[in-house]
């Protein structure tokens, strides 16, 4: 139960990083268009100016090495029919990791130096500590948070809209995840506003962020875990 919950919660990290990063500095609107469908003889004549509808977020991410940002979460349990909410901060730093710190209700990190995710609660006398296998992450979302050039060999951006001063693009997963489908709000800054996870459970996952910046300093130590020694590690 611990290690699914950890995988869900991995998953999700994942897929919010990757969207803050790919967004915070601005989707044009060739990124956020839908793929046309062209006629076969078109395709073939036209080969070479088929342009993917993930080119321009994978050119904008490129630009981006640091980000932190504050955020409002809200998870819907389908099958408790209950909800819950969780305010909390961010910082990433490109070749360095994250940390994704929840600050209410109740103290709770994710942080990841690399090669390990450390997950510790404040009312828990433990940190978990997971290693990362590399070699397992391959077209996985940690993968794309390195390379995000690989993005559309999982998401199909399925459409696009507008909702008043936003534009929403809905992704879905080419590989079998526990996200069904994703929204990803965009304002007229070209920010991100929220995400909404639709899961197989039934469960619905959104978070909504304020106070992004991107390129800022950010010392290497915040993605390096430091015991306080009072804490038993358990390593997994």
């Amino acid at each position: 139960m611990k290690k699914r919950l950890f995988e869900h919660n991995f998953v999700f990290l994942m897929f919010t990083i990757l969207c803050l990063c790919v967004f915070a500095t601005g989707v044009s609107g060739e990124t956020s268009q839908a793929p046309v469908v062209q006629d076969r003889n078109e395709v073939k004549t036209d080969a070479k100016k088929h342009v993917s509808p993930f080119d321009a977020i994978e050119k904008t991410y490129m630009g981006i090495n640091t980000l932190s940002a504050q955020f409002h979460q809200n998870i819907v349990i389908s099958s408790l029919k209950k909800e819950r909410v969780f305010e909390g901060k961010f910082l990433y730093k490109r070749h360095k990791g994250f940390v994704w710190q929840y600050i209410s209700p109740k103290g709770k990190y994710f942080l990841y130096d690399g090669k390990y995710i450390w997950q510790g609660d404040d009312e828990k006398p433990f940190v978990q500590k997971n290693k990362v296998n590399r070699d397992k992450t391959d077209g996985t979302f940690l993968d794309l948070v390195e390379d995000v050039s690989k993005l559309d060999e999982l998401f199909n951006l399925k459409n696009r809209s507008k909702a008043e001063d936003v534009e929403v693009l809905e992704l879905i997963p080419k590989k079998d995840s526990t996200i069904k489908m994703a929204r990803v709000w965009i304002d007229r800054q070209n920010m991100i506003k929220k995400i909404e996870l639709h899961e197989f459970t039934g469960n619905i996952n959104t978070i909504e962020f304020a106070s992004i910046k991107a390129n800022q300093s950010i010392e290497d130590t915040r993605f390096v875990f430091k015991s306080d020694k009072q804490k038993e590690i358990i390593e997994r």
